[in-house]
Parts: structure tokens; C-alpha cells; sequence
């Protein structure tokens, strides 16, 4: 008896009907041969073409492959592992990856866009069954027909107040605002700074920056922890700006505009609109005054200049950069502070001022010499060289009430013993 006759003996003789049946048959099936084949080939180590898995991959690997296809680098592993292989995935397709991107971001921004409209229109329906008049009310029906007369009219005030507002600030943009090239701030949802900072980036290369002279450049200034730094490796080729651009949130002490992002750009009133209809974007820092209205000088919402601003945040902001030679002497500082720690550790109470490393193959005795400082403000004190300094004096690591500490002696205040 064929297998096609036993399936339908089985179905006729009352097996389970219906889509959940359906589905569960399916996920009890095995896998065809060219389904588990090529299951088979995605365990091996590499991809067909030679590239390393992405799951294998560093940070700092995923963040450089990402940047050649010009797509963001910032985020968590997490995040950095699945646009690369969507970006892997839309290049073997032969789309460009950085198109793609932008659309799919659109594509989320209009579904954003979307269940927030839903959202506002349920709450609309709720308050018109319920009987509530407007935001403010919390009463059913009621009021005389002066009050609502009242209320009407205020709103009409109000909404022509609103009106004549912003005829206001778009004749003084036309007149005084477009065309005015620098660096601006746009103020931003709270903790949104970094998805604000893309979705303006996603604007480069679409038609709603075809008259801008440059291409946009968005920063989220951010002061690098004491520990942070760039190698001259990573450095290389780059601006003081640039370097800026390359703390991460994961490697900030504090920021200095929350809330906000930089943008270099040229005003118009193409890209405002753009702006406006970002998500999390809620328009530019303004101020300033205006001929228009009914006093002479009426207060008006013109877009900040911070190009006064840029050098001072860029200095306070900007990451140390180091040779591989400091790098490594850095290191080397931290072993031996591990390598004494865990020696003050295993010494007696009475003894504890020898500093000295023990085992020989992981220190240098040349270079860790111990000494007793016998002038200065540390007279008294023993401890290590780690390192010497071109003018002659030397950095040291002494034992200061039960402490390791840092410090910088010259050569007339120590002795090695």
C-alpha cells in the first residue's frame, strides 16, 4: 500500500483537521535533503565566498565591515551582529546596503508614525462615547449655551493666535533664516538622541537635502571616560570631529547637551520640514527677535547658531589617542599593580611593604626595581619603578597605608634598595 493511500485511510478515519493540524504535521515533518544540506553548509566555519562568520567576528571587526558598507557602527554587539548580516544578506541580493537600510528605517518610522495615529484616534473615540467636551473636561454633557459659546470662541482665538504665530516665523525664516549655513540644535525625545542622530543621517541622499552643499553631519557631544582611548591605528586620517563622532554611548562619562543633537547643515525650508516630520525630533533650540507682529520686537522661533559653541564642546569631547608603545606600558602597569596585589595578599601583616614582583618570567627586575623614597612628601614609603621619563624622573607604584599609589618621583628623592 503507497504512503499516498495510507495518508488519506488516516485522514478519513478521523485524524485531526484544520489549520493547527496543518501546522503541526508540518513541524513533524523532517527537513528535505537540500533544506538539511544546507543546514550543513552554514556550520562551517566560514562563508562560501571566504568571510568569517558574524557570530566569530569582534566588535571592532563588525564595526569596520559595516563602515565600508556605510552603514551605522554604534550600538551593542547585539545590534552591530544583526545589521551585518542583513547587510551581508542585501549585498549578496547585489542591492546596496545602505539603501536598503534607509528604506527599512522609513519603512519603520511610517509604522511608528501609524500605531501612534491608531493610538490617538482610539482615545478620541473613547472620549466622544464617554461625553468629555475637549482634553480639559471631566464632566458629562453639560454647561449653559453662553459657557459653550465661551468655549468655543476661545478656542477659535487661540487657533488664529496659533495662525498668525507661525506666519510669523516662516516670513522671517524666507527672509532672514534660509540659506544660513552652520551648526544648529535640534531637540530630541529624552534618551533618543542617538536614534534621532540616524534618522537625520538617513535624510543624505534623498531628494530633502538636493540643496544642501554639503552633505549633513548630526553629533551627540559625549566627554570619553578617564580610561577611554583610540589607537593611532583607528585615529589615522581622522578629525578632531570624527574622533568625537566615535564615543559611544557605552564609552561616555557624561553628555554634555541631553536632549539634543548637533547639526551642520544649510536652512531651508525643505529640510525644516523634514526635520519637523521626524520622529523624536521635536524641532530646533530657538530664540532670537523679529520686526514682525504687534510689538516692535516680538520674541521668534529662529534656529540657534552654535558655530561659536563647536571648538569648546570639540575640545572637551575629544578622545585620547595613543601609540602602541603607551598602550602597552599601560598594560604592563596594570599586570604589575595585579601582580602586587595579589602579592600584599599572601605576605604577613609586619611585612607589608615589599612590593617586589615575585616570578621573574612575568616582570623584568631591570625595569621594576624596588626603592625607598628618603625625601619628599612620600620620605619613607617603599615600592617599584614601572617606567622612567625622558627628563629623568620616574613613575612609581609605592605602598601608602595599605594602598598601591601612583606617583612621579625625581631621581634625588628615591633609592633603590
Amino acid at each position: 500500500m503507497s504512503s499516498a493511500t495510507v495518508a488519506r485511510a488516516w485522514t478519513s478515519a478521523g485524524a485531526p483537521r484544520g489549520r493547527r493540524a496543518r501546522e503541526r504535521r508540518l513541524r513533524n515533518t523532517p527537513p528535505p535533503r537540500g533544506r538539511a544540506r544546507a543546514r550543513a553548509l552554514d556550520d562551517d566555519d566560514d562563508d562560501d565566498d571566504g568571510r568569517p562568520r558574524v557570530e566569530d567576528m569582534t566588535a571592532r571587526e563588525m564595526r569596520e565591515e559595516l563602515r565600508a558598507f556605510d552603514l551605522p557602527t554604534s550600538g551593542r554587539k547585539t545590534s552591530l551582529v544583526a545589521l551585518l548580516e542583513k547587510a551581508r544578506a542585501w549585498a549578496d541580493a547585489g542591492a546596496t546596503p545602505r539603501a536598503e537600510w534607509t528604506r527599512e528605517a522609513a519603512a519603520e518610522r511610517a509604522m511608528e508614525d501609524a500605531a501612534r495615529r491608531a493610538a490617538e484616534e482610539r482615545r478620541m473615540e473613547r472620549r466622544e462615547r464617554r461625553g468629555y467636551a475637549d482634553a480639559g473636561g471631566g464632566r458629562r454633557g453639560g454647561g449653559s449655551v453662553v459657557e459653550t459659546t465661551r468655549a468655543v470662541e476661545a478656542m477659535k482665538e487661540r487657533g488664529a493666535s496659533e495662525a498668525r504665530r507661525e506666519f510669523v516665523v516662516q516670513r522671517a525664516m524666507s527672509e532672514s533664516g534660509a540659506g544660513r549655513e552652520g551648526w544648529f540644535m535640534l531637540e530630541t525625545a529624552e534618551n533618543r538622541e542617538e536614534r534621532a542622530r540616524e534618522m537625520i543621517l538617513a535624510l543624505n541622499g534623498t531628494k530633502l537635502t538636493r540643496e544642501q552643499r554639503e552633505p549633513l553631519v548630526a553629533w551627540v557631544p559625549r566627554v570619553p571616560r578617564d580610561n577611554f582611548y583610540l589607537t593611532e591605528e583607528d585615529a589615522e586620517g581622522k578629525s578632531e570631529l570624527e574622533l568625537c563622532q566615535m564615543v559611544g554611548e557605552e564609552d561616555m562619562a557624561e553628555m554634555i547637551q541631553p536632549g539634543y543633537v548637533l547639526v551642520r547643515c544649510t536652512l531651508t525650508q525643505t529640510l525644516t520640514d523634514a526635520f519637523n516630520d521626524l520622529w523624536s525630533v521635536r524641532g530646533f533650540a530657538t530664540g532670537g527677535s523679529s520686526r514682525f507682529g504687534k510689538k516692535s520686537y516680538e520674541k521668534l522661533n529662529q534656529p540657534l547658531s552654535m558655530d561659536d559653541q563647536i571648538p569648546r564642546m570639540i575640545r572637551k569631547c575629544v578622545p585620547v589617542v595613543k601609540t602602541d608603545e603607551q598602550v602597552k606600558a599601560d598594560e604592563a602597569r596594570v599586570e604589575v599593580q595585579e601582580v602586587a596585589r595579589a602579592g600584599r595578599q599572601e605576605r604577613d601583616e609586619n611585612d607589608g611593604d615589599d612590593l617586589r614582583p615575585t616570578s621573574s618570567s612575568e616582570v623584568g627586575a631591570a625595569t621594576y626595581d624596588r626603592i625607598e623614597v628618603h625625601d619628599g612628601p612620600f620620605k619613607g614609603f617603599k615600592g617599584f619603578i614601572v617606567s622612567e621619563n625622558d627628563d629623568g624622573s620616574v613613575e612609581a607604584t609605592l605602598a601608602i597605608f595599605g594602598r598601591d599609589t601612583n606617583v612621579t618621583l625625581t631621581s634625588d628623592e628615591y633609592k633603590c634598595i
